[in-house]
């Protein structure tokens, strides 16, 4: 019974790259088949060049999810690390948010050219969650917090002073 959760995670992440791959090959299939079947004509330098570009992100995202989720085994063939667990929230739910955008925006691209400012979404998403660090590093204060009265700062004040009257004070040891 030991390792079991190091093997769930294992075959769960199989499992979740499994689909991932055929996903990934058959949407970039189906945008390259469309695109070049029936939509010749429209097709443009710049949808090109933004397909290619968001495809080659993808494409290293994909890899980096691929080579963090493999499992590693000594030469034994004892499991030593399952891999990163791909349902953790964090960077690599990131990875996995843009790999679905684009997925939608490559697939919405087919009807509409300005499908491609969706990728817009992804740096007022950022902006979104990094408003509240943005505003504690300049220092502004949340409406929330009431600014310190008077009669607070002179309470401060006092407490400091004491505080240091304290440490200045001789202290003695037994001896």
């Amino acid at each position: 019974m030991a390792n079991q959760s190091a093997k769930r995670v294992t075959q769960q992440n199989a499992q979740r790259m499994s689909l991932l791959s055929k996903l990934f090959i058959g949407i970039n299939a189906f945008y390259i088949f469309i695109r070049l079947v029936f939509q010749y004509r429209s097709l443009s330098w710049t949808g090109s060049i933004m397909y290619l570009a968001t495809a080659g992100v993808e494409t290293l995202l994909y890899m980096n999810l691929y080579s963090v989720s493999r499992p590693r085994y000594d030469p034994g063939g004892v499991l030593v690390s399952s891999g990163t667990d791909l349902s953790q929230p964090g960077l690599v739910s990131y990875m996995f948010d843009y790999i679905y955008i684009s997925w939608f925006v490559h697939v919405l691209s087919l009807l509409t050219k300005w499908a491609w400012a969706l990728y817009l979404v992804i740096p007022v998403y950022v902006g979104v969650l990094a408003a509240p660090y943005v505003k504690q590093f300049l220092g502004s204060r949340s409406s929330s917090e009431p600014a310190p009265s008077a009669e607070d700062e002179a309470k401060e004040k006092k407490r400091r002073e004491k505080k240091e009257r304290k440490q200045q004070r001789a202290k003695y040891v037994r001896a």
